[in-house]
């Protein structure tokens, strides 16, 4: 098992880099990012329906590099950025910017990939704290409309297309062992983890939100 399952156990230091505390840059370029995260991170904040039915869903016959993520109602052709681990093995975040905020990170030291036949592949997001018109984030998004049931679209960098379908979705404590999102071995699936519940102060959010998704060819 990762020596991440231990650091989570004693005290979740994924939370502190998945919390979006944002420091306080100018509120110009916030509020910006904001009113058009489209154009901050390179991705269609709410997808139509026209552009979720673009979304095919494709057989593969091996894992590629997850290069955007498409979940329609929620966001298209999200950024997925393919990050290492921090000295504590934990997965790193995306970075806390205007585009940081709209975007995937993958766990690629797991070395788990979409169309692979075990593991889970490992995704987070940035969940902010509401303050007012510049609190908000995919991990906010995600908490709100995406549920079991619903269709996640991950694309690859040479046009692979591989579809999942959320089968759970779950809530757990920073300290508790979190439902397999660390598991290397099993079927194949996604997960998505974000913060979430009470923001209890910098850095420190009550629980995690996460979503367990399997493949599947046809929507």
């Amino acid at each position: 098992m990762l020596r991440t399952r231990a650091v989570l156990a004693a005290g979740a230091v994924l939370a502190a880099t998945l919390v979006a505390t944002s420091p306080a840059p100018a509120a110009p370029a916030r509020a910006t990012a904001v009113a058009g995260p489209a154009a901050a991170a390179g991705a269609q904040a709410v997808p139509t329906r026209q552009a979720s039915r673009a979304a095919v869903c494709r057989a593969v016959n091996r894992g590629f590099r997850p290069a955007s993520v498409t979940i329609p109602g929620v966001i298209t052709n999200a950024r997925v950025l393919a990050l290492g681990r921090d000295r504590y093995g934990t997965p790193r975040t995306p970075p806390l910017t205007a585009r940081g905020r709209w975007q995937f990170a993958w766990d690629r030291a797991s070395g788990i990939r979409p169309g692979e036949r075990y593991g889970v592949v490992r995704l987070n997001a940035h969940t902010y704290p509401w303050s007012g018109a510049y609190g908000t984030a995919l991990g906010n998004r995600l908490l709100r409309r995406l549920h079991t049931g619903d269709r996640i679209v991950v694309a690859g960098p040479q046009g692979q297309r591989l579809c999942y379908r959320v089968v759970k979705r779950v809530r757990v404590r920073p300290g508790g062992w979190l439902h397999g999102y660390y598991s290397n071995s099993g079927p194949s699936r996604l997960a998505i983890l974000v913060c979430s519940g009470r923001r209890r102060g910098p850095g420190d959010w009550s629980h995690r939100t996460i979503w367990f998704a399997k493949p599947v060819v046809r929507s």
